[in-house]
């Protein structure tokens, strides 16, 4: 390995993020945006008790459009904290802030002081007056300072076109990396709670100490990954942007996580999950790992800190990380000491060797003889006395390997056949750790009758 290093901008989705007072429409238009109906809309406030992102299209690009409608929402009398809370959160993962308020309601104080939260930052926002159903009703909003209200009524759709015209027109570009940099050997991300020893992982590889943070308004908000040069070409080290402790509602901190996690997983073909050793295995753990391999990216558990526990601690953290992961497919963990640098060089050569098994592709010959012995070995069960029969096997996709089967009963294949199915894939091929699609579709039947137009 040589210690060619260089940091880059990632072109990630652009994020735009929904902030407000509970009730004054944000799901409304969130749904409006998205086109059919996602988030939960109700007609008294806290309606919206789980945070709702999605990607979708805002004029040709494609976005992250966040809904924070539920966030610190609890009780309504103690209001402040979760106003605090949730403009901090979107301030801290949007490039795009839409502040919906209330026609029908007025400016009001809270109005005020969201407003001048979002002023002292450098971010985008436009100013949504929603239920502007009565001419001239924006006009109460002037006073906020935050520029020109646009009158919307997100129930009716009326100004939504126009207004999500404009805004396609501030949306920031994309940049695409690879045409620049070219295809990187592997693509890993590091991920795991504060404190666990990420940082310390990522120099280790890097072989210096990284710059994290600015003294500048508004750049935390942009990733910068690491190129490393690795033989003949380079690895990217894909960045998590910076998963701080700054909310005082948890809630919070997991949400801007979460939604930073997702941008992530999506840039990379493996996520090494780095564990504390001196401490238990949480629910928070389990739920980053769940959503890396949802995302698409192989999966490695790497133990950091073993100069702190002994051979009989550690004989007793893998009986409770193997209980904890019983739900997953075979992951490989490996023992670590980012501080002192055991075990980092092996643990990255692995990681490399995951995101290759991730990107897996296989010809249709080889894969269809491997449906064939699959179904030899142990048959689908019928269908309620039909009998069902997996026909043809094509890749269609690699990170995760995705695989399209043509069955002529999709719908009355078992979930344990399934499960069965993508079992016989991994072992067949060895990919352990790797995630694995199998898309079932119906095939047309060359005999019937064609129907009548």
């Amino acid at each position: 390995m040589t210690e060619t290093v260089r940091d880059i901008a990632v072109g990630r989705l652009p994020v735009i993020a929904i902030v407000g007072r509970p009730n004054v429409g944000k799901s409304t238009l969130f749904n409006r945006i998205v086109g059919h109906r996602t988030a939960i809309v109700g007609d008294r406030p806290g309606v919206t008790v789980d945070r709702l992102e999605t990607e979708c299209l805002v004029g040709d690009q494609q976005v992250v459009l966040v809904d924070t409608g539920g966030i610190g929402e609890g009780t309504h009398d103690a209001m402040q904290p979760a106003i605090d809370a949730q403009v901090e959160a979107a301030l801290e993962i949007a490039d795009i802030v839409l502040f919906v308020t209330d026609a029908q309601a007025g400016c009001t104080p809270v109005d005020a002081a969201i407003a001048n939260k979002l002023r002292r930052h450098q971010i985008t926002v436009f100013l949504i007056v929603n239920k502007a159903e009565r001419p001239n009703s924006e006009m109460d909003f002037y006073g906020l300072g935050m520029g020109d209200p646009i009158a919307i009524s997100a129930s009716h759709g009326n100004g939504v076109k126009e207004f999500v015209a404009d805004l396609a027109d501030k949306l920031p570009s994309v940049r695409d990396n690879e045409e620049e940099h070219g295809t990187p050997i592997a693509s890993i991300a590091v991920i795991g709670r504060p404190n666990v020893g990420k940082s310390t992982l990522i120099n280790a590889w890097l072989g210096r100490e990284r710059m994290v943070v600015s003294d500048i308004a508004g750049t935390t908000r942009d990733a910068i990954d690491s190129e490393l040069a690795y033989g003949d070409g380079f690895i990217r080290l894909v960045d998590t942007a910076g998963q701080r402790k700054h909310g005082r509602i948890a809630d919070v901190i997991e949400f801007v996580a979460r939604v930073k996690a997702v941008q992530a997983f999506k840039r990379a073909d493996t996520a090494v999950m780095v564990l504390d050793g001196s401490e238990g295995v949480v629910e928070q753990d389990m739920r980053l790992m769940q959503l890396a391999f949802d995302e698409g990216c192989a999966l490695i558990v790497a133990v950091n800190k073993l100069d702190l526990i002994s051979e009989a601690e550690w004989k007793h953290y893998v009986e409770r990380l193997d209980f904890r992961m019983r739900g997953f497919p075979e992951i490989p963990t490996f023992r670590i000491t980012a501080k002192t640098g055991k075990g980092v060089k092996q643990l990255l050569g692995k990681a490399i060797y995951a995101s290759k098994l991730n990107r897996f592709e296989l010809g249709t010959g080889p894969l269809n003889r491997w449906l064939s012995d699959t179904q030899e070995a142990q048959h689908p069960p019928s269908d309620n006395g039909a009998v069902v029969r997996l026909k043809y096997a094509s890749q269609i996709a690699t990170s995760p390997p995705t695989i399209k089967i043509f069955c002529n009963r999709p719908k009355g294949l078992k979930s344990s056949y399934r499960k069965f199915l993508e079992q016989s894939f991994r072992q067949t091929f060895k990919l352990v750790g790797v995630p694995i699609r199998f898309i079932f579709s119906a095939s047309s039947n060359p005999y019937a009758p064609e129907k009548k137009r």
